[in-house]
């Protein structure tokens, strides 16, 4: 194995002036002469605005972070022919630093059933050197399981975990990622943790995998794993928090500990 190998973790704010440090901070980790940067889009490819957030988020990484990253399009499930599928495996293997953001983790999870993706993100985890990135809805997809937002928040389905791609067992832990943790949209109703509100998260808590907990990220924060060296660092304003059994332990901006 060649390092360094990082799995980052953003609560939301991937493309706000409060997370450029963070992201400066990891690219230097993966210089440009070492291989490309790229957005993966599937989170949010079934939007309309799909291609605007795909600009905007080329721009901002140019002009706020000062890197150029490249796009690695995966917007629509369905099969791949032989040619489509080495290829997306190409550009995957090639990058040293892959990232993705909003949108749906269920959306994302079904794109990527049946393609090169899940591998090559644990392969670059596991063999290095390389970075994953995910924010948002995409980081909702890290964990042993993941909650599926838009059908709870949105149409009212009652809570559910879904299996998710478990990158996360690469740290040593068995998480469900809660990005969103601290929301406070809501106003009149409760909508930390992604949109659960205190009652559905205490509900799905006592249904996860034997073994597992849950890994809260604020928002504009980030919980950066350094795979070679076993030990998680927290960035950002605000903090990241391990609940189990109803238990929370918070680790602040700034801290880093073992894993």
């Amino acid at each position: 194995m060649t390092g360094p190998r990082v799995l980052a973790v953003m609560g939301s704010g991937e493309t706000a002036p409060t997370m450029v440090k963070v992201h400066r901070a990891l690219f230097e980790r993966f210089p440009a002469a070492d291989g490309p940067a790229v957005l993966l889009d599937t989170p949010y490819g079934f939007q309309a605005n799909a291609d605007e957030l795909t600009r905007r988020t080329v721009a901002y990484f140019a002009e706020s972070v000062g890197r150029a990253v490249g796009v690695v399009s995966l917007r629509r499930p369905g099969p791949l022919d032989g040619l489509a599928t080495e290829q997306l495996r190409l550009e995957l293997r090639r990058a040293r630093l892959v990232y993705a953001g909003p949108g749906s983790p269920t959306y994302a999870l079904r794109v990527w059933a049946g393609t090169p993706v899940p591998t090559e993100l644990a392969t670059k985890l596991t063999d290095g050197p390389g970075c994953v990135l995910f924010s948002s809805a995409a980081a909702l997809t890290l964990g042993v399981v993941t909650v599926p937002v838009y059908e709870v928040y949105k149409v009212g389905e009652d809570p559910l975990w879904r299996p998710g791609l478990d990158l996360t067992r690469l740290t040593g832990l068995s998480v469900a990622v809660v990005p969103h943790y601290d929301n406070a949209e809501g106003g009149t109703h409760d909508t930390r943790f992604c949109y659960l509100g205190a009652s559905r998260l205490a509900a799905l808590e006592e249904t996860l995998p034997d073994g597992a907990f849950i890994l809260g990220v604020d928002e504009h924060t980030a919980a950066v794993f350094d795979l070679d060296l076993g030990e998680m660092t927290v960035a950002g304003r605000g903090v990241v928090t391990v609940r189990a059994g109803g238990s929370s332990t918070v680790f602040t901006s700034g801290s880093t500990t073992p894993t």
